[in-house]
């Protein structure tokens, strides 16, 4: 089976260093400060009681669509854009284009962001194909290619006018509470406390001030210089370590995540298959 994206392509070797992940409180707070986003992830999901389970979700989709083959791409695509149907209410849908496109953005320029602070640049043609190839990405997830903006300026214009006009709702900070301060089964959340309040402050500094100011963190010039030190000691460490070394992580977890996409797939297919058949009996 071909693979969507070749071995060697920019999205590839962008979305595999581990620096991504850094930005992926970021991405879902994001997500979160978008009113229709919010509303349907308030209202369709168990995100309260686990709200890693979006991101893992989100992980396994966009792995098996950028390392996978074009078949589990469309496969992986399928079976989301059949469960967003359910995602409706009285004023959003989470197939509406626009909505998709947000949640696409959020990622794209997290990952673009991430990797060019932690790991290093990327030329301006590096970043424009990437850029490109993600526009594939979002068409797997039900957003048209017209539908996207032309180039990477437009789209980094696009970003910076959805944030610039976004009022976070109280929807949106109640679910953004539990991303800043999660509770863990088994009580994880206190022996892990001082790592969790790392991730709070690595990911509040990372997020544009507005939407920051709107989820009432308290932010001030020494929490900003707490941040800048520990960016720039996450950046020395993956800047000196050798690429082989950083990405065997997420190259083994990667191995786990084809399986579990295929493995979802296969059984979408089947019960859409018996569906089918029960519908013609």
């Amino acid at each position: 089976m071909t693979d969507r994206f070749p071995k060697g392509s920019v999205v590839r070797r962008v979305n595999l260093e581990p620096a991504i992940m850094f930005g992926a409180g970021r991405a879902l707070l994001l997500q979160l400060a978008h009113e229709a986003v919010a509303q349907g992830v308030e209202e369709h999901s168990d995100f309260k009681g686990n709200p890693f389970k979006r991101l893992l979700g989100t992980l396994e989709a966009m792995y098996a669509v950028v390392y996978g083959s074009e078949e589990l791409a469309r496969g992986v695509g399928r079976r989301i854009q059949w469960i967003h149907t359910f995602v409706v209410g009285p004023t959003y849908s989470a197939n509406d284009p626009a909505n998709l496109m947000w949640v696409h953005a959020t990622l794209a320029d997290t990952a673009l962001r991430c990797y060019t602070e932690l790991v290093g640049p990327l030329s301006p043609a590096d970043a424009e194909t990437y850029y490109q190839e993600m526009t594939r990405v979002a068409e797997v997830f039900g957003v048209p290619r017209d539908q996207q903006p032309a180039t990477l300026a437009e789209f980094e214009a696009y970003v910076d006018e959805q944030i610039a006009a976004m009022d976070v709702t109280a929807v949106g900070r109640d679910l953004a509470s539990f991303i800043l301060d999660p509770k863990l089964p088994f009580g994880l959340h206190l022996p892990l406390r001082p790592l969790l309040a790392a991730q709070r402050m690595l990911t509040l500094g990372a997020l544009p001030a507005p939407i920051r100011s709107q989820l009432g963190a308290a932010w001030d010039a020494r929490a900003q210089r707490r941040y800048d030190r520990a960016r720039r000691l996450v950046r020395t460490a993956f800047r000196v370590t050798p690429r082989a070394l950083r990405v065997t992580g997420p190259r083994l977890q990667g191995v786990f995540l084809l399986w579990l996409a295929e493995r979802h797939v296969r059984q979408f297919d089947e019960r859409q298959a018996a569906r089918a058949a029960q519908a013609a009996a």
